[in-house]
């Protein structure tokens, strides 16, 4: 058996100059994946404690950018900017199957979350 002449610690550079890119693509992809897998642990530590059914009138519409698995009918998405009866303005993004007029009166769930704001959410009917 042969016995190479190249020291540990050359043996350790080779290493890093050859495998430095695929060390740090591998790096990116581990911290994405933890931020999304944040997101959902942090979604499970903030549980809805409370919905509730609120109306609102539509006052602003924009048309959200289109959604790749768009079809005809479906996966058209808009945001709404809709004042609440206790005089509060919120922002709701939505799919919808059909959009909602400006002064128009829609439901919506508030959600009661534990430990954060309230979320909203658009009923379709």
């Amino acid at each position: 058996m042969n016995k190479s002449n190249v020291s540990f610690r050359n043996r350790l550079l080779i290493w890093q100059y050859e495998y430095s890119d695929t060390v740090k693509i591998v790096a990116v992809f581990c911290a994405f994946a933890l931020m999304r897998s944040a997101a959902i642990i942090r979604l499970e530590f903030d549980p809805v404690t409370g919905t509730q059914h609120v109306m609102g009138v539509v006052e602003y519409i924009r048309p959200a950018p289109v959604n790749p698995k768009f079809t005809v009918g479906h996966g058209l998405y808009y945001t709404y900017d809709v004042r609440l009866d206790d005089d509060t303005l919120i922002s709701i993004d939505d799919e919808v199957g059909t959009p909602h007029l400006v002064g128009s009166v829609i439901p919506i769930e508030r959600q009661h979350h534990k430990h954060s704001a309230d979320t909203y959410r658009l009923l379709n009917g």
